[in-house]
């Protein structure tokens, strides 16, 4: 939502160049996000991402496009919290959110949404401690995401309703 004067409150309708510039930022965060979490990461937050994507996995299988992305998000910032890093984690909110939106709004209907194989493929990553391997997953995950946005048009989905319904709340 975005506060304008004299308008009051809109949805937020990022342009293209705002789009190219939030995935830009995203890069940078979640190289940094996904290096601490390999010195961090404890197995109990393992298993909580793992439940994470099982459940987003479940999302997309039954069409469910909106919570899958509101899932999928929630791994990356169960991520940055287990980066034990406040400054991160603020970050990554903020672009994450902005994210989900894009991917609403931008993401391309004929591509297949297959994060969750990404993610579980970085999870087994974290599990055995291989930094390397795990930031060259998150930036090859990061790729596919930005692949399958259309940011040669202005198109826009109507799914923003969906992405952002029912957000759960930290607990």
């Amino acid at each position: 939502v975005v506060l304008r004067p004299n308008r009051g409150a809109v949805v937020a309708s990022p342009t293209i160049e705002e789009a190219r510039q939030i995935v830009f930022a995203r890069r940078i965060v979640e190289k940094a996000v996904t290096e601490l979490v390999i010195d961090n990461a404890e197995d109990g937050q393992i298993d909580k991402l793992k439940q994470l994507v099982q459940e987003e996995q479940e999302c997309f299988s039954r069409g469910d496009r909106g919570a899958g992305i509101r899932l999928s998000g929630e791994f990356h910032l169960q991520m940055a919290e287990m980066a034990q890093n406040p400054p991160l984690l603020s970050f990554q909110r903020s672009l994450v959110s902005q994210c989900s939106l894009i991917i609403a709004q931008f993401e391309s209907g004929a591509k297949s949404h297959c994060s969750y194989d990404e993610h579980f493929e970085l999870i087994d990553a974290i599990k055995k401690r291989d930094k390397s391997k795990a930031v060259r997953l998150m930036m090859h995950h990061l790729d596919h995401v930005e692949k399958k946005l259309s940011l040669d048009d202005d198109s826009a989905s109507d799914d923003l309703k969906a992405v952002f319904s029912n957000v759960r709340s930290k607990k």
